[in-house]
């Protein structure tokens, strides 16, 4: 059974003074030619094509239990017999050959979402609790879907595409970004009258995609285009299906952990201080201290000395801060704004089964083309089914900042929606009984079994930072200080589009060698 946790790291200042405890304490040194920081799609596909592609020693950092980033998979053991339930990255879409990826280990793809009992579809409008008027129908589909193949073909007509797929090689230098790129998703819709599709693209990204901004319409479309890319569009017009490995996603990197070899893989482990030589040709190498925590067991510090770094994660404030950053890293990076997300397997007495419940403000019933939160919220109570007791959740911050919407704080608001839904006694327990409609009662009281921080969403910085080179520049960075960038807050958030886009860094990197 998957089971992820955040490792709490502790600073331990050690004593040299004392020569024993110094012997005691001393960190293992290793020396590879890689060292990838981050085990999601990115990271553990880069490590795996470096080793056994390219013949190049790594050692891959990832801060949870397993590798797979946004892939989460849960054992449902409430059925018989157990299923594997996805409540994180959800199905794959072939991007050029990206899919090849998976058939090198022998995994099975499955066409459609993973198993998933019928259910039912409620509009319930979580802030107060009501549901929505039984003929509220929501967007029109044909409409939506119809918007859906012009914003596309748009793209493609304009070279738009290209630009931004699957990362951002051929974005053209700030002042030369096309301004259609730097509006507001909301005004670029209504420009290319393509407003129909916004209910669904604001479903599809997780309610924009847990962007900074309070308002959904206000994220600049270059950024929005990163959750919801050209490729992507074609799967809900039929262009391009969509798969899940058979027995669960997280298979895939379970297959890649085993091939690494345990050696090469250090989880529960976070970056604790980076120092990379400044400029060509200083001799002192790169040296990553590691500090794993591992339950039951004394932190221990790893020691790598690597000749590059790839780093795989995004490259926010609070992931940086170990590093040896210089003036123009910081720079670059104390400009990005981003928001949170994240996603839960849950249960409740209060929750039926066989329903998915929808988070849908009670003013799309009078305009079914603006179903979209300004708060921080709960997307959904999504069912498995009648078969099971449990629920996935998506969490969007939407407004707050990275810092102020961590786990407790998703659950808080996940636990608060709930309770008004009982309280307006839109949904009734088992046993509710005259409790039902208590507030806080133990009807509605939500068991978490899994949670899963998704890190930061809408990471970006504004447009006027976007004309002024704020893309390029950091794409200049490119293999400095034996520093190489990947991931999706640089590039496409789809694990295939992420491959392809890892096959490009690691043909410059290894050009560079």
């Amino acid at each position: 059974m998957a089971f992820k946790k955040l490792c709490e790291v502790y600073l331990v200042v050690a004593s040299f003074s004392n020569v024993h405890a110094a012997t005691v304490n001393a960190p293992k040194v290793i020396a590879r030619d890689v060292v990838v920081i981050g085990g999601g799609a990115a990271g553990s596909h880069a490590a795996f094509r470096l080793q056994q592609d390219y013949n190049k020693s790594v050692v891959l950092i990832e801060k949870e239990a397993i590798l797979g980033g946004h892939v989460d998979t849960y054992l449902d053991t409430s059925t018989i017999p157990p299923i594997p339930r996805e409540y994180g990255v959800q199905v794959y879409f072939p991007y050029l050959d990206g899919l090849d990826f998976i058939s090198r280990f022998n995994l099975t793809l499955l066409p459609g979402l993973g198993p998933r009992g019928a259910t039912i579809t409620r509009n319930i409008d979580f802030a107060s609790g009501l549901e929505l008027p039984s003929n509220y129908t929501g967007p029109d589909p044909f409409s939506t879907t119809t918007a859906i193949i012009r914003f596309h073909d748009l793209m493609v007509s304009q070279g738009w595409d290209k630009m931004v797929e699957p990362g951002f090689w051929n974005l053209p230098p700030g002042p030369q970004i096309p301004e259609d790129l730097l509006l507001p998703i909301g005004k670029f819709a209504k420009k290319w009258n393509v407003t129909d599709a916004l209910p669904t693209m604001y479903q599809s990204t997780g309610g924009g995609p847990a962007a900074r901004h309070r308002n959904f319409t206000d994220i600049m479309t270059l950024t929005f285009l990163q959750s919801f890319s050209p490729a992507w569009m074609k799967v809900f017009f039929g262009q391009a299906g969509m798969f899940h490995i058979d027995g669960g996603n997280q298979l895939l990197y379970n297959a890649i952990h085993s091939s690494l070899g345990k050696e090469n893989v250090l989880t529960n482990s976070i970056v604790s201080s980076v120092r990379r030589p400044e400029k060509e040709g200083d001799k002192r190498g790169i040296e990553v201290t590691i500090r794993t925590t591992t339950s039951g067991k004394s932190a221990t510090t790893t020691v790598i000395r690597a000749k590059k770094i790839l780093l795989a994660i995004p490259p926010t404030r609070e992931n940086l801060s170990p590093f040896d950053l210089n003036a123009v890293e910081s720079d670059l990076f104390r400009r990005p704004k981003y928001g949170r997300y994240g996603t839960a397997i849950v249960s409740s007495p209060a929750l039926p089964r066989g329903y998915e419940l929808h988070n849908t403000p009670i003013l799309a019933a009078t305009d079914p083309n603006k179903p979209f939160i300004n708060e921080p919220h709960i997307l959904e109570f999504s069912s498995y089914g009648n078969d099971s007791e449990l629920f996935s959740i998506g969490t969007s911050s939407s407004g707050l900042s990275y810092g102020e919407f961590d786990e407790r704080e998703a659950i808080k608001v996940a636990q608060q929606s709930l309770d008004r839904m009982v309280a307006a006694g839109t949904v009734k327990g088992a046993g509710a009984g005259s409790a039902g409609g208590k507030k806080g009662g133990k009807e509605s009281k939500l068991k978490v079994l899994e949670y899963s921080d998704h890190g930061p969403g809408g990471y970006g910085v504004t447009a006027e930072d976007m004309r002024a080179g704020w893309m390029e520049r950091l794409y200049k960075l490119q293999g400095r200080r034996g520093t190489w960038y990947t991931g999706n807050a640089i590039a496409m958030d789809f694990s295939t589009q992420l491959w392809k886009m890892n096959d490009e860094v690691l043909r410059r990197m290894l050009e560079s060698w």
